[in-house]
């Protein structure tokens, strides 16, 4: 009885953890870890496989703890019913564009973290030395940032095919609309390439 009450509590931990915002992912990831390798024990897991799945959940917390998308989607909302006014798309644009700048360097810094950790993985496959439950959670755990890459990288082009149908309909020539036109879709790609880094560490288990 005491352990079913332990794992629901560390699984409300968890859960809880999963809805922080970036400024607080590092710590979402570091207490995930420990989360993760005691609701493993508990389960009953051997100390090798609980520190295979806790390392993993740690690995997500940075990512996972953070959409992208729906901070795009909420600034939209924020635009609507001024989109033709050029004080509102520059503020909309450097809205965008912060949290765009913030969200790439929160997952350049996870994919140092994400490449030495698969690293490990990959020599731990080579050795024989991790067992399939802790492979299945850590190709899991890399799925789930993959796809909330993905998911983040769609709600940018969104965001800017959107720009473009609005200066299609009515082209303001602002120089700082310009600019922050010009620096959203730089991060788009920063978005794709990395995205891209991504799928490569996944590929690779």
């Amino acid at each position: 009885m005491t352990r079913k009450i332990m794992v629901m509590t560390l699984g409300l931990l968890t859960a809880g953890c999963a809805t922080q915002q970036q400024t607080a992912s590092l710590e979402c990831g570091v207490a995930g870890a420990g989360i993760g390798f005691l609701a493993c024990k508990l389960a009953g897991g051997s100390d090798a496989t609980c520190a295979a799945v806790g390392a993993g959940v740690g690995l997500g917390g940075g990512v996972l703890c953070y959409s992208l998308s729906d901070s795009l989607a909420k600034h939209r909302k924020e635009l609507a019913g001024h989109e033709n006014n050029l004080d509102a798309r520059i503020n909309y644009l450097k809205a965008v564009n912060a949290d765009t700048q913030r969200y790439n360097d929160g997952m350049k810094k996870e994919l140092v973290t994400i490449t030495q950790h698969t690293d490990g993985v990959v020599q731990k496959i080579q050795q024989n030395t991790i067992d399939q439950q802790a492979l299945a959670k850590e190709r899991a755990n890399l799925d789930k940032q993959l796809k909330n890459a993905n998911d983040s990288l769609v709600a940018q082009r969104e965001s800017v095919d959107y720009m473009h149908k609005l200066q299609a309909q009515n082209k303001f020539t602002d120089p700082q609309l310009t600019q922050q036109l010009a620096l959203q879709q730089s991060l788009l790609e920063q978005t794709k390439q990395q995205t891209v880094e991504l799928a490569s560490q996944r590929q690779r288990i």
